[in-house]
């Protein structure tokens, strides 16, 4: 295990959401454990590949994923252990869902052993998409989930968190303290907050807390709001330039790329008259350039 994340800072390209620390080998080590338990006939090298595989590749770009494979195999000679397959809710996903498949199987898997995941990516991956197919599958086997959705760039930390009037000491709940105290009320469903915008230390360093073994979110009142298990946070980004080393290793990576889309989704979203105006625009140019002087 250790080996193999000298081997991956070392040999895989910088990126702003990759983390190899101690929490990083905490969660494989929870995996591991899941495992372990569900399956006590497996040997311990098939367990520690198959839990340093599945939480590691969903974080990974495109251009890393071959490399990282290529230690694997390297480290753990001839062992060659399929994904695990959950049957209820793999069938409920691919039933509804025909891209990204995968991502939603690791989303699902990560948000086994965090509480705390961000869906990473530039526009045009389908990171939307993951995130509702994902409580969309949930639904479907009876785990209604609900999804809070903010964006926490388009109000001031104030707005966000909540102010304690400092003469009255009359204290007003934010739009997050607000959401999360609800969230945290006992109930059947799960419970999402998706917070839609840049992550930057201006406003997140508040959720370290939450994001830690801790899930303790503390207001400026003194009143702390511990997140229960049925809830989870989720944060949809572009990149983490702006993010703190401390703030990426509290929180499980699924990177969506645009580059595992390939062509068909594009191509099937056309209809047949985009394709037609696309086909008479062409026409016209190249003869526009036939009899041009």
């Amino acid at each position: 295990m250790t080996v193999l994340y000298k081997l991956a800072r070392e040999q895989l390209s910088k990126q702003h959401h990759y983390d190899f620390g101690l929490r990083a080998l905490k969660s494989v080590l929870v995996m591991a454990g899941e495992l372990k338990r569900g399956s006590a006939d497996l040997s311990e090298d098939v367990v520690l590949m198959r839990a340093l595989r599945d939480m590691n590749l969903p974080k990974f770009v495109f251009e890393d994923v071959p490399l990282f494979l290529g230690l694997i195999s390297d480290l753990f000679p001839g062992l060659d252990c399929p994904r695990v397959r959950y049957p209820d809710f793999n069938d409920s996903t691919e039933s509804m869902f025909i891209f990204q498949v995968d991502k939603v199987i690791q989303m699902y898997e990560t948000m086994l052993t965090r509480h705390t995941t961000m869906v990473v990516g530039p526009t045009g991956g389908g990171k939307t998409v993951v995130i509702n197919t994902l409580c969309q599958a949930q639904n479907k086997l009876g785990l209604f989930t609900k999804l809070h959705v903010l964006n926490p760039k388009a109000m001031s930390v104030i707005e966000l968190y909540g102010i304690l009037d400092p003469v009255t000491r009359d204290w007003t709940d934010g739009v997050l303290s607000n959401i999360f105290r609800d969230i945290n009320r006992p109930t059947d469903k799960k419970e999402y907050i998706l917070f839609d915008g840049d992550v930057d230390a201006l406003w997140v360093e508040n959720m370290n807390s939450v994001m830690d073994d801790n899930k303790l979110l503390t207001l400026a009142n003194g009143e702390r709001i511990r997140l229960q298990s049925h809830c989870a946070l989720l944060f949809e980004v572009g990149d983490l330039q702006y993010a703190s080393p401390a703030t990426v290793s509290r929180c499980g990576m699924v990177f969506v790329d645009p580059k595992n889309l390939r062509y068909e989704p594009y191509w099937q979203k056309w209809s047949y008259w985009d394709s037609l105006k696309v086909l008479m625009f062409w026409s016209v140019f190249s003869w526009k350039l036939c009899i041009a002087p």
